[in-house]
C-alpha cells in the first residue's frame, strides 16, 4: 500500500481497536470459570510480548520495513492493559480511586505509559497495584524499545530524504 491508502488503512486498524475496546463487555460476577478466563488473560499477557518482541526483531532486522505493525502492537497493548485496569475496577471498585469509566481507564493507561502519573487515577489495592507495576515493566522494556525504535527510523527517513532533495537541488 502506498501514500494516503496505507494512512487510511492504518487509521481504520487503530479505530476498530478503540471502539472494540469500548464495546465489548465486562462481566462482574464470578463464575466458575474465572481462574481459567484468568490463566488465559496472562497467557493473552505473555502472547501479546511475544508479538511485541516478533515486531521489534522484524523492525530492527528490515529497516525496510513500514512501521505500521509496530504502532498497532503499541496501541494494542495500550487497550490491553486499559481493559484490564477498567475490568479489575468493575469487580472490585476499591482497586482504583478516580477510575469510574473505559475513558478514565484508558486516560490512565496513558497516563502512566507516559511517565505523566497526574495522580488524580491512582491504583488502591494490591492487585490492581501489581497490574499496573506489570504495565511498568512492560512499557519499560517493549514499548520503550519499540518508541526508541520508531524514532530512529523517523530519523532515518527524515535525513534521507533531506538528502534526497538536496540530490535533486544539486546534481552532480
Amino acid at each position: 500500500m502506498i501514500g494516503w491508502r496505507r494512512w487510511v488503512h492504518l487509521g481504520a486498524i487503530l479505530a476498530t481497536i478503540v471502539v472494540v475496546y469500548f464495546v465489548v463487555p465486562v462481566s462482574t460476577e464470578y463464575h466458575r470459570t474465572t481462574v481459567a478466563r484468568g490463566a488465559v488473560t496472562v497467557l493473552a499477557l505473555g502472547l501479546l510480548a511475544l508479538g511485541v518482541v516478533r515486531q521489534l526483531k522484524l523492525h530492527v532486522d528490515d529497516t525496510s520495513r513500514r512501521l505500521d505493525g509496530l504502532i498497532v502492537i503499541i496501541v494494542i497493548v495500550m487497550i490491553v492493559f486499559a481493559f484490564g485496569f477498567y475490568s479489575l475496577e468493575q469487580r472490585d471498585p476499591t482497586e482504583f480511586d478516580g477510575l469510574e469509566t473505559r475513558l478514565d481507564s484508558l486516560y490512565f493507561t496513558m497516563a502512566s505509559a507516559a511517565t505523566v502519573g497526574f495522580g488524580d487515577v491512582h491504583a488502591e489495592g494490591q492487585f490492581a497495584r501489581g497490574l499496573v507495576l506489570a504495565q511498568m515493566v512492560f512499557n519499560v522494556v517493549f514499548v520503550g524499545t519499540a518508541v526508541a525504535l520508531l524514532s530512529s527510523r523517523v530519523k532515518e527517513v527524515a535525513s534521507m530524504r533531506a538528502q534526497a532533495r538536496t540530490t535533486q537541488r544539486n546534481p552532480k
